[in-house]
């Protein structure tokens, strides 16, 4: 029996559209929640990121019914997935939660291909969140029969372990017949944008910028502070590893150190980055889901954000894992955020600091969710029983450098997204193997993380006279001040080191300027615009301006001394 008010309309032969029902107890406006604007924020440069897609294999006798039947309880238990959103502006972004409608169930025949049926690798079509709901549910007939359904997913409604949780009810219900109910209200993302205008809320907020300011003082600015493999925009390419042997030594290493398999994959791959560019601490970007927070064990929305992680190498592996473990622990804490809050931060510290963070490490583990495919890439099926690494493959994602978990037992899978102007894929492919080498060599004993040149296929990066090592971070001199003659008219103006009282080095950009009292703070505001996100350059720390520059541009003192100089931060 259809279930009530059901309306079938065909839109071609092989598909048919099914419109599904549901009400509920509770519709209305309210504010987006802290994750939902975070989405919207990203939602510019992500691109295709912003749909992912599940499938799930369905219970033989069920029916095109049993599915609709299923779908509208869904719905109605969910306030998310009968959410459309106003936008603009960014500042007052409003959630329009609706309490009865109905939503489309998209049905294709494909006869026997049915069962190998496979689109969650996309391409997917955006969603308009103005009047789309933000899923959709696909299901391949075979003569009839449901054989597989593909769900369709946004962002702004769906993390990948909401969808996990979407994927088992679904299944739950079709099994079920006599549990399909909507059930007591849960913890909406209606409840969670109420909660994050209490006071307690605003107190987290304010120890988390408190966090995030800690962190953006002390940590480098940029991680892939290395000469450009390739001049022109940036040039995003896939690595993957699968290997069964590694998961071997991956439990291995997690049993003998006490932390898990993901602490150890980060401090794998942020070891091996340091290492290879030469640098101190390391940013991480961990994507974390906040599951542990209260309410959010089942919370069908939203929720995962990046933890900014401070990464530090020990002088071995396992004090490196230990290290990695607390650090990962108290980021944890700050991982769940008002994202235009922490923009802001980082762009107040981006002035302050000379240079905007660059995300050049994001970590996201995806392998207790249910990720099964890199974005854009291959998927995640089949087991290796050696290692196997290719590179050069196509992706969608766009960080610098991004290390994707897909599985860790029986067989690792490891995706490497990286920017080939300055991770070759040459380079990208030993630093997997490397992750192998090093949780392989782990696994047996410490390892000394000075002699990682023993177990990879990389030798640390070579730059030449033009870089120099300022802090715990690696400048780019020569191209810092090609940007500061441009920012500032003048091809002779020149970008200086001074030594600090306090043993730390300052870059001094020194120019000839008709006013230099007026320019001072104009001509700060236009070095950061020259910036033009190059890895390891950097506006500088203080500037010396005059109206004349003196005859010798090399020295420092003769800036300092000419007539009419004016010097400061510009900040």
């Amino acid at each position: 029996m259809n279930p009530a008010g059901t309306v079938e309309t065909v839109s071609e032969p092989a598909v048919r559209t099914v419109s599904v029902p549901f009400r509920a107890d509770r519709g209305g406006t309210w504010p987006v929640t802290f994750s939902q604007g975070n989405v919207f924020d990203w939602f510019a440069w992500e691109g295709s990121g912003a749909v992912f897609g599940l499938h799930a294999d369905l219970p033989g006798g069920c029916t095109v019914d049993d599915l609709a039947e299923c779908l509208g309880v869904l719905v109605s238990r969910h306030e998310g997935l009968r959410t459309v959103y106003r936008t603009e502006p960014a500042d007052a972004r409003q959630q329009i939660v609706h309490d009865a409608g109905r939503i489309d169930l998209t049905v294709v025949e494909l006869g026997a291909a049915a069962r190998d049926w496979d689109r969650t690798r996309g391409p997917f079509r955006q969603f308009d969140h103005a009047r789309d709901y933000p899923l959709r549910l696909v299901v391949a007939t075979d003569h009839g029969r449901p054989v597989r359904a593909l769900f369709e997913c946004s962002h702004v409604a769906f993390d990948l372990a909401a969808a996990g949780l979407v994927v088992d009810e679904f299944q739950a219900l079709l099994v079920s017949p006599g549990r399909r109910e909507v059930g007591a209200r849960r913890w909406q993302p209606v409840d969670q944008a109420e909660y994050e205008a209490t006071p307690q809320a605003a107190r987290h907020v304010a120890r988390t910028l408190d966090y995030w300011r800690r962190q953006l003082i002390d940590l480098p600015v940029c991680l892939l502070t290395v000469p450009a493999r390739a001049p022109g925009p940036a040039q995003f390419r896939l690595a993957t590893l699968r290997s069964t042997p590694l998961s071997t030594s991956l439990h291995q290493v997690s049993r003998r150190s006490g932390v898990s398999p993901a602490t150890v994959l980060v401090s794998a791959i942020a070891g091996l980055l340091s290492w290879w560019t030469g640098s101190g601490p390391v940013p991480v970007d961990v994507i974390f889901s906040n599951r542990s927070l209260p309410n959010m064990d089942r919370y069908v929305g939203t929720i995962a954000q990046a933890a900014f992680v401070p990464f530090r190498r020990d002088e071995t592996f396992y004090g490196t894992l230990r290290r990695t473990h607390t650090n990962l622990f108290e980021a944890y804490r700050y991982a769940y955020f008002d994202a235009t809050a922490i923009a802001n931060l980082v762009t107040e510290m981006g002035v302050l600091r000379g240079a905007p963070r660059h995300r050049d490490l994001v970590v996201n583990d995806m392998s207790t969710t249910g990720g099964n495919a890199f974005s854009g890439g291959p998927d995640a099926r089949g087991e290796a029983p050696e290692t196997v690494v290719q590179s050069g493959l196509p992706t969608t994602t766009t960080d610098p450098v991004r290390l994707t978990v897909l599985r860790v037992e029986p067989t690792v899978v490891l995706g490497l997204t990286h920017d080939a102007c300055h991770v070759t894929d040459t380079e990208a492919a030993a630093l997997l193997h490397g992750i192998d080498r090093l949780l392989g060599a782990a696994a047996h004993h410490d390892v000394d993380m000075s002699a990682l040149g023993d177990l990879v296929d990389l030798r640390p990066v070579r730059r030449d006279a033009g870089w120099a090592r300022v802090g715990s971070a690696w400048i780019d001199v020569a191209s810092s001040e090609r940007r500061f003659r441009q920012a500032v008219g003048d091809e002779r103006a020149r970008v200086l080191l001074r030594q600090r009282g306090d043993g730390t080095t300052a870059l001094v950009g020194c120019a000839s300027v008709a006013d230099p009292a007026a320019a001072l703070n104009e001509v700060h505001a236009r070095c950061l615009g020259a910036l033009g996100g190059g890895h390891g350059v950097i506006a500088p720390d203080e500037y010396v301006l005059c109206p004349a520059p003196p005859s010798t541009r090399d020295d420092l003192a003769a800036w300092h001394g000419s007539p009419g100089v004016v010097a400061g931060s510009g900040r």
